[in-house]
């Protein structure tokens, strides 16, 4: 799968698992919540969809695909502890292209939900490119991150992505 589908399927990813951080003494203010998690690229399902103003070449590989502003991304993929690890659970995305008409420079309005094993949730929201790893806000969360909020960092990776999600005390 191209760097771009990764990055744009990883406003989400995995290397580590789920990490606590833990106060070290009652003086000090409260630490978050780190989880990482890899979204490799097999396994993963990816739609365009072409909205009118429509591109010239129906496949997005084409050199002469263009997408417009209105254009939208559909993604799932699996969520491992690591490259080649177990599963933790699934993200679900959508994104909506807002400027720019190819995949090196358009630019998306999206949002996330990871759906974890034990049926918590964590979604997220925010503006990514490809040309850069992704930085979206945490808006919240359920079961065990009920309330959540913090930030991901979605890492293109050659094999998938990494997303580290910090979560605020």
């Amino acid at each position: 799968m191209s760097r771009c589908s990764r990055i744009l399927m990883s406003l989400g990813g995995t290397v580590a698992a789920l990490a606590l951080v833990v106060p070290a003494g009652e003086a000090q203010a409260p630490t978050g919540t780190t989880l990482t998690f890899f979204e490799p690229d097999a396994g993963s399902h990816f739609r365009i969809i072409d909205n009118a103003p429509k591109s010239p070449a129906r496949n997005p590989q084409s050199s002469r695909y263009r997408f417009s502003s209105g254009d939208r991304i559909v993604f799932d993929n699996p969520l491992l502890d690591r490259a080649g690890g177990t599963r933790q659970g699934t993200i679900y995305g959508e994104g909506v292209v807002v400027k720019g008409k190819k995949f090196t420079n358009i630019a998306l309005i999206g949002t996330v939900t990871y759906v974890l094993n034990d049926a918590s949730q964590i979604t997220a929201t925010g503006y990514f490119t490809f040309s850069s790893d992704a930085r979206v806000g945490v808006t919240g969360g359920s079961g065990t991150y009920r309330g959540a909020r913090g930030e991901v960092v979605s890492h293109s990776e050659d094999s998938g992505s990494t997303d580290t999600i910090t979560l605020l005390p």
